[in-house]
């Protein structure tokens, strides 16, 4: 079951928006009517979705949203007046928080919720993957520039320095980057 927090000035306005949701699965939601209470409560309690009803009632909200997608992985749904839902669409733009215009559509808002769940999840699994493709190329660096050592101070051709640090690697097992990093302090001042 995945958890909500809805964002609101009005209590009335978040119970309303849990009841159309509730179909949808959650589990139950949280209710917080200011910025400041859900930046509070954001730093030690994780959602799922974050609905942010717009204007909040110690600032608009756009803040609030931004700081969201900037340092947590969650969901985020932004209802604003249909009139400025274009200009604050613009303005969110990059962050991955999606805009509704209100008055709400209820079937608009059942089927939004599902997409940005998605969304969010596949911009997850995205970023991580990025993180270990970027591990693997400063791996590869490290060991390439240990590969170098070996042959600058011992002599060693590409591929017997290849095979040296795979099989110092298997032997202690460990990675070739700690072997690569080893050879480095070796080597490198």
């Amino acid at each position: 079951m995945e958890k909500i927090l809805i964002v609101s000035t009005r209590q009335e306005s978040s119970t309303a928006l849990y009841e159309i949701i509730k179909p949808l699965g959650f589990s139950g939601f949280d209710y917080l009517n200011s910025s400041n209470e859900a930046r509070r409560k954001l730093d030690y309690m994780d959602y799922d979705l974050i609905i942010v009803n717009t204007p909040l009632s110690d600032e608009f909200g756009l803040e609030l949203v931004m700081d969201i997608c900037e340092t947590l992985f969650c969901a985020v749904l932004v209802l604003v007046k249909s009139d400025i839902a274009e200009q604050v669409q613009d303005k969110l733009a990059g962050t991955g928080a999606f805009v509704v215009g209100k008055p709400i559509n209820r079937q608009l808002l059942l089927q939004s919720i599902p997409f940005v769940l998605n969304s969010k999840r596949l911009i997850t699994t995205l970023k991580e993957q990025n993180k270990a493709l970027k591990q693997k190329v400063d791996d590869t660096k490290v060991i390439e520039r240990a590969k170098f050592c070996l042959i600058q101070y011992l002599g060693f051709d590409e591929n017997k320095a290849h095979r040296y640090i795979q099989k110092q690697a298997m032997d202690m097992r460990v990675s070739p980057r700690v072997i690569a990093d080893n050879i480095l302090k070796t080597y490198e001042i």
